[in-house]
């Protein structure tokens, strides 16, 4: 991760909110935090996540939603829950 770059990171047990931090020391300008418990957007906040997404609140595939937030994709996409089907969405996210 690189200062001013764009990241999502999915999953916030305490890998992502690692990641989020992480992404914050490194500089990155915008972190979306992705999960369906809305219950840890807070506490993603703390660690330094810029914007949130609940996939369950949307109908469409959660890397269009993604692409649509960020004209186009993230530079880094950050998959902490630990499950192939979630990483391998989130690969057509990356520009």
């Amino acid at each position: 991760v690189e200062p001013g770059s764009t990241c999502a990171v999915f999953g916030l047990g305490a890998v992502g909110l690692a990641a989020v931090m992480g992404c914050k020391f490194a500089g990155a300008k915008r972190i979306i935090a992705v999960d369906i418990n809305p219950e840890k957007f807070e506490k993603a906040k703390v660690f330094g996540a810029t914007e949130f997404v609940n996939p369950k609140d949307h109908s469409r595939p959660i890397s269009q939603v993604l692409a649509e937030m960020t004209e186009g994709g993230v530079d880094y996409s950050l998959e902490c829950v630990g499950n192939v089907a979630v990483m391998v969405r989130t690969i057509d996210l990356v520009t």
